[in-house]
């Protein structure tokens, strides 16, 4: 009986041993297990890559990322991280209940990646819709992601890993930084739609301030204040002629500025050149000719004194602010540089023959 008994403690304590010495998961197969959820999970898990990218592209542009754009952008996202193949190396441990587990991959380039399609789709770009276009261009990008992604050398990086009663855990940021990795140049798709139309909003609100006194968006352009562009706007260009009789100074400054705010124009897509901030663009214009006719009438006619002269061009100006007199449309073609607008002041810059399309005085 002794003999039986000590026998059946044996195999029980064995099968303690064998059982307390069973091994649970190890720290690379949580890894492999976070990044796999990374591919069949929800795209929300790569919100805070995007966030982070938003707000980076937000402090370059005027125009702001469409909330309505975050949906199909975070699914473009969650695409491209799922063509990227993994290799998840043994984990080192680095002290109790501590882990660092070596993951390597090829990342996926997607500014490479989507470069010819980016480049055919910008040429050919129609609307202003910032949210529409770029989301267009995500679909067209898609399949060339799947069919042939663009990959860099490979790359390895480190997770830390710490041992928890109920598992592992490891850094949110740890994945942040993996995805930050593995997708290169993610935010380039957007900033490249972006870049064209906040250029067509720029031209677009600088001829809005200019001619019509809209100051808002070009304030934000130029870094001042509402009322330093409102000021700027006033400055020189609605001035009376310094011999002007006084009974007429403020007809004069609001018929004119009536007749500018009349002015039409059509900013087309812009067009991106070589180099940097270098840009080809067509405006449709639909010329006012009031100052001309103005001109035109008053040179024919004869005066016999300041005042009369001073009358006959506030009536004129008043005439035509009621009725614009306009010619046919036309398209105009300008260079946008910084080296066109280092020179819009000068009579023969780009964008002054612009103006002089728009409202010409000769």
């Amino acid at each position: 009986m002794k003999k039986k008994g000590f026998l059946l403690l044996t195999i029980t304590l064995l099968l303690f041993i064998l059982s307390g010495c069973e091994k649970g998961p190890t720290a690379d197969q949580y890894v492999g297990e976070r990044i796999n959820a990374l591919k069949t999970g929800g795209t929300e898990l790569f919100s805070p890559l995007l966030d982070k990218g938003i707000e980076k592209v937000n402090k370059e542009y005027i125009l702001t990322f469409p909330e309505e754009l975050r949906k199909p952008y975070l699914s473009f996202l969650k695409k491209a991280f799922d063509t990227v193949e993994f290799k998840v190396t043994e984990a080192r441990k680095n002290g109790k209940d501590s882990f660092s587990v070596p993951v390597s991959f090829k990342p996926v380039n997607i500014a490479k990646t989507t470069e010819d399609i980016r480049n055919t789709y910008l040429s050919s770009m129609s609307s202003t819709d910032l949210g529409q276009e770029t989301q267009s261009l995500l679909e067209a990008a898609s399949k060339t992601l799947e069919d042939a992604p663009a990959y860099e050398s490979k790359a390895n990086i480190t997770i830390d890993v710490k041992k928890t009663e109920d598992g592992f855990s490891l850094d949110e940021k740890s994945l942040e930084i993996l995805l930050s990795q593995v997708l290169r140049d993610y935010m380039e798709p957007y900033s490249s739609v972006c870049e064209i139309l906040d250029v067509h909003n720029f031209l677009t609100a600088y001829l809005d301030a200019s001619f019509k006194g809209d100051v808002a968006q070009f304030a934000l352009y130029t870094d001042r204040t509402v009322e330093e562009t409102a000021a700027w706007y006033e400055q020189d260009t609605f001035d009376p002629p310094e011999n002007m009789t006084a009974a007429y100074t403020d007809r004069y400054t609001a018929a004119l500025k009536k007749v500018f705010s009349q002015c039409k124009y059509t900013v087309n897509i812009p067009q991106k050149e070589s180099g940097v901030y270098n840009y080809t663009v067509d405006v449709t214009v639909v010329p006012n000719n009031s100052l001309l006719n103005a001109f035109t009438q008053l040179e024919s006619g004869v005066y016999y004194s300041e005042e009369e002269v001073d009358k006959t061009v506030v009536e004129l100006l008043e005439e035509y602010a009621v009725n614009p007199p306009y010619g046919k449309e036309t398209v105009v073609t300008i260079s946008l540089n910084v080296s066109t607008l280092l020179n819009a002041g000068k009579d023969d810059s780009d964008i002054a023959r612009l103006f002089n399309a728009i409202i010409p005085t000769a």
